[in-house]
């Protein structure tokens, strides 16, 4: 980053950045809107180019000190913290973002990154029971957050008024994660993670030319991308490059992806297995025809290609830099460590509507979630005023960042991926029934069911799995109810 755009961006900064809970919790299995439902599509040309302020007054913290502490797991420092400016444009961009706000606010912002995910979590429960209040906030694993969460660690965020929750960053996750009107964690652009981990298209653009294959931006633009579309688009690529009789990692693919990221497109379709009441309460969907209609469209996209070629969060990409995939859904840290340090020239897309009838894209993912421990409720007001003003700096300024590294190319250079960026980074999400899985095997099966069932198979799969699934519903609803805040 050149020193004049250095200037300009925290030029840029300083002068721009200068719900109530519901009734009873609901335990029915009716059909619901999946999550985010509220989610809202925004222009490409806003997004990219107007800077968005926080509103935020400028107050004098008289220097003091805020204490994070994060995992390090994922090294997951690195998403929310540089410790120092080593030339690497991102670190550099965080690091600048810190002083930016500790400047502007007075403060001094700590990170202690020395634990497991697992241990961390642990620890802080500990600390809350002894009401230790050493760290104003904790960035963890996604469901042992949501564990900490569920065992009253937590403050509701959605009281604390520093917090403009209709700010764009505060979007997607923070709705999502809101039960019957409270919030206790949540992840958003405070933390870089969400744009890592969360799932995209990635598309050879050689290989597409080569085939007569036009990359639908346009569509996708207008907001007409859909499901069928990406069928079409992967139809007849197969191919049997070798000759062995036999499909592997040396041919050809129309699409490929794996476990995670396609839950990440089940939620994206409209096919999440929980969504909310009028109150707010989670309750499960119970939308068989829907359900089916995904599973099988899906077996028509993976057979052309694969959903099991490569396993875990890798979406293919160790097959897609061989040259022979058309398209892989994948995570963009898979694609920022694999695919950008091929020489494959590739560009990005949302994972499309279902159809028509889908009003908005949902970019659906995952992340790693920040909290305030109960201890620290004292100083929460300065703790959310400093996130606010951190998660306005990265929205506006280090996001952009991040996705030309993952695009491997300045956004300037590639309008049509800038675009895109522009429609995920205001639909990014964590699916609210993936957030609580980790309190229910059963909600687990519904929340991955284009993994692990078929069309012929999905009612019984479902059926076998709604009643503990929806049980589990209705104790989380009443233990958000309990919960203080």
């Amino acid at each position: 980053m050149s020193a004049v755009l250095l200037f300009s961006i925290i030029s840029a900064f300083f002068a721009a950045c200068g719900e109530s809970a519901g009734s009873s919790p609901a335990a029915s299995t009716t059909a619901a809107s999946a999550e985010p439902s509220q989610i809202a599509e925004t222009e490409a040309e806003e997004t990219t180019n107007a800077y968005i302020p926080d509103d935020i007054p400028d107050t004098d913290f008289g220097g003091a000190e805020l204490n994070f502490v994060t995992t390090t797991w994922y090294e997951a420092s690195k998403y929310i913290y540089a410790f120092e400016l080593d030339g690497e444009v991102v670190n550099d961009a965080l690091y600048n973002q810190r002083m930016a706000v500790q400047e502007r606010f007075n403060v001094n912002v700590n990170l202690t990154a020395d634990d497991a995910q697992d241990t961390l979590s642990t620890k802080i429960h500990k600390m809350v029971m002894a009401g230790d209040n050493t760290y104003d906030l904790i960035y963890n694993h996604d469901t042992l957050t949501t564990g900490n969460g569920m065992k009253g660690d937590f403050i509701n965020l959605r009281g604390v008024s520093a917090f403009d929750w209709s700010k764009p960053w505060f979007k997607g996750t923070s709705e999502s994660f809101t039960v019957g009107g409270k919030l206790y964690f949540t992840a958003n652009s405070f933390a870089l993670s969400g744009i890592y981990m969360n799932s995209m298209l990635c598309i050879n653009k050689p290989l597409a030319e080569a085939n007569g294959i036009e990359i639908p931006y346009d569509k996708a633009r207008d907001g007409k991308w859909y499901l069928d579309d990406l069928i079409a688009m992967t139809t007849d690529m197969n191919q049997d490059i070798n000759g062995d009789g036999k499909m592997t990692e040396d041919d050809q693919y129309g699409f490929l992806t794996s476990y995670y990221c396609e839950m990440s497109m089940q939620s994206g379709f409209g096919g999440g297995a929980v969504g909310k009441d009028e109150n707010g309460w989670l309750t499960l969907i119970s939308d068989d025809a829907k359900s089916m209609a995904i599973l099988e469209k899906c077996a028509k996209l993976f057979e052309n290609g694969s959903d099991k070629l490569n396993g875990g969060n890798e979406g293919g990409t160790p097959t897609f830099i061989k040259g022979n995939t058309l398209i892989c859904c994948a995570e963009g840290r898979s694609i920022f460590t694999t695919v950008r340090n091929s020489d494959i020239v590739y560009g990005i897309m949302p994972i499309p509507k279902f159809d028509e009838t889908q009003e908005n894209y949902a970019s659906a993912g995952f992340d790693i979630y920040w909290a305030i421990p109960v201890p620290a409720a004292d100083n929460a007001e300065m703790t959310a005023t400093i996130v606010s003003a951190m998660s306005c700096y990265n929205y506006n300024t280090v996001v952009p960042l991040v996705w030309e590294l993952v695009l491997g190319s300045k956004l300037s250079d590639s309008p049509d991926d800038a675009d895109m960026f522009a429609i995920m980074r205001d639909t990014q999400y964590v699916d609210v029934g993936f957030a609580f899985s980790g309190q229910s095997s059963k909600l687990t099966n519904l929340c991955f069911l284009i993994n692990l069932t078929t069309a012929d198979k999905g009612i019984s799969f479902i059926e076998k799995n709604r009643e503990g699934a929806a049980k589990s519903l209705e104790k989380i609803n009443a233990t958000f109810e309990e919960l203080e805040g």
